[in-house]
């Protein structure tokens, strides 16, 4: 059993018809979002009770709760797959698009590129099975907004053999890096393609980078010197958005 909490986190999940145990509301909170959930709740045959604040706190584990939590049942709130009979059903024809995420260990940077990724219409989003954030934690999910539970997420012992599997599928791969003479902007991605995004600070490893078939950047005017990793991830996967829809 795994949680969720924070109003506009379990909306999503009510709508989205995840397998919601039991929707927790504070006692003694009143609010018409709360409203709004409970009719949500009663609509989708999920039930609701009332308990302490101090409950709430202890199962959301840090994440601002907002009077309320849902139990979601373990299965349901992650969607994982295996990465080998994933891409054995994939339609290579329909230019799919990958997110790969290299180490990436804060849970709110975690969930919101998984949140982008499925509203960029991704397959999937590959992340490394150790040295990452929990992708199953609260705060991971409360990020995400519901998008853990629409959305595969692959986890790989080995991302340079994963993008090099990718590669024989015919993905082009290419890796966001700061120091690259390569624009995003001026490069063809319209078609089956995986973006690598590194960690926070770091960056992509080594042997990742190398992998990659092209390193490209996002120009920036300014004088900073790099993006949080899920803003950089909302620019690149909505430039390839951008592409596909002008072709």
């Amino acid at each position: 059993m795994s949680v969720l909490a924070g109003i506009h986190a379990v909306k999503h999940a009510l709508e989205a018809g995840a397998s919601i145990d039991e929707l927790l509301i504070e006692k003694g909170k009143h609010h018409p979002r709360i409203n709004e959930l409970i009719h949500l709740a009663k609509k989708s045959g999920v039930r609701h009770s009332f308990v302490p604040k101090q409950a709430l706190v202890r199962l959301a584990e840090g994440v601002p709760h907002q009077g309320v939590v849902a139990k979601i049942a373990a299965s349901d709130d992650v969607q994982f797959a295996s990465l080998e009979p994933w891409l054995e059903n994939i339609d290579m024809s329909k230019s799919p698009l990958v997110l790969l995420l290299d180490q990436v260990t804060d849970p709110h940077n975690l969930g919101a590129c998984v949140r982008t990724a499925e509203a960029a219409g991704c397959l999937a989003v590959i992340v490394p099975k150790d040295h990452a954030a929990d992708i199953s934690s609260p705060v991971v999910a409360k990020s995400a907004c519901g998008a853990l539970a629409r959305l595969p997420v692959i986890r790989v012992t080995n991302m340079k053999r994963c993008l090099e599997q990718l590669q024989k599928m015919g993905f082009w791969t290419v890796g966001l890096a700061g120091e690259s003479d390569g624009s995003i902007y001026d490069v063809d991605m319209s078609g089956p393609t995986a973006v690598v995004m590194g960690s926070e600070g770091r960056g992509m490893r080594r042997l990742v980078r190398e992998t990659c078939d092209q390193l490209i950047s996002i120009p920036m005017p300014g004088t900073v010197e790099s993006l949080n990793v899920s803003v950089a991830t909302g620019v690149a996967l909505f430039e390839i958005c951008r592409q596909r829809l002008v072709k």
